[in-house]
């Protein structure tokens, strides 16, 4: 009788500890969907009715003017180009340069891994800083180019260890058999390891589009070409102009048109996102097994 009660109250424990980490659960799921959820109606809502706070939940009346702001503005779907060519290209710039990196580097009898490692790691914590890194990319003749925004952050260490980690937990005996059965190191790759790395490569890939998707200190460090302005670089620039515009008393939804920029520059990522979801959680925690 005494172990049954015992066991009632220990289920009765459960059951209120279920229902708070559900609470918290649920209220941090507010606290993080309400800002989100703000930005996307307020983009959609009249310039008075935001500066009021008549915007709580559901706007009293719906208007696009701050995407017609923002459409209207030149070089928007140019620059929306040059974002799509940064982000596609760069991406699979640095995937491939993460990938064929780190599967050597994940072979523990390649001469001299622990030194290249080293070097690698160290660069992570100590960098060249601003000027040597402008002169290295001067110097290689990428100044004012597209290609000043991809190549200087083709490689990201982190990452590429991630990869490498994920590589590491596979079982020696796979590649002891692609190897019997007469696989090269980049068959090897390609027909075996990449196919059951799906989860890490497409959750690195998220990282990288993120990352040439929000680029914007490269334009402004390398790139003085108005036909080279990213998205990013664009969109702050048309915000600045709304609020002079708003400051010299025109009538500018100053509030509504930084709400349409920032609905606008995640709409892509938002797209992409989902797709990748279900590789995400995993990649990354079996990726970080290793060191």
């Amino acid at each position: 009788m005494g172990k049954r009660r015992k066991l009632l109250s220990a289920t009765a424990g459960e059951k209120v500890f279920d229902v708070f980490v559900y609470a918290t659960l649920g209220l941090c799921f507010l606290l993080w969907f309400f800002p989100l959820i703000y930005v996307l109606l307020a983009s959609f809502t009249p310039y008075k009715d935001v500066v009021k706070g008549s915007l709580l939940i559901i706007p009293s009346s719906f208007t696009l003017t701050g995407y017609e702001y923002i459409f209207n503005s030149t070089n928007i779907f140019k620059s929306f180009g040059n974002t799509l060519f940064i982000t596609v290209v760069g991406t699979s710039l640095s995937m491939t340069v993460t990938i064929l990196l780190a599967f050597p580097l994940s072979r523990k009898d390649l001469p001299g891994r622990s030194v290249l490692l080293k070097l690698l790691v160290f660069t992570m914590y100590f960098s060249g800083g601003l000027i040597p890194t402008y002169m290295v990319v001067r110097n290689l003749k990428l100044v004012n180019t597209i290609w000043a925004m991809i190549i200087p952050g083709a490689l990201s260490v982190y990452n590429m260890l991630l990869v490498k980690s994920y590589f590491e937990s596979m079982p020696d005996g796979l590649m002891d058999a692609a190897i019997i059965d007469g696989c090269g190191p980049l068959r090897t790759l390609v027909r075996i390891v990449l196919p059951l790395s799906l989860p890490v490569i497409m959750s690195v890939t998220l990282f990288f589009m993120v990352d040439y998707w929000n680029s914007y200190y490269s334009y402004v460090y390398y790139c003085y070409d108005p036909d080279l302005r990213p998205l990013q670089v664009v969109l702050r620039e048309i915000i600045k102009k709304a609020t002079g515009d708003a400051e010299a008393e025109e009538y500018v939804p100053t509030i509504t048109v930084q709400m349409s920029a920032i609905v606008f520059a995640c709409i892509p990522i938002i797209c992409v996102y989902p797709f990748l979801q279900k590789y995400f959680t995993k990649g990354v925690m079996l990726g970080a097994i290793k060191g």
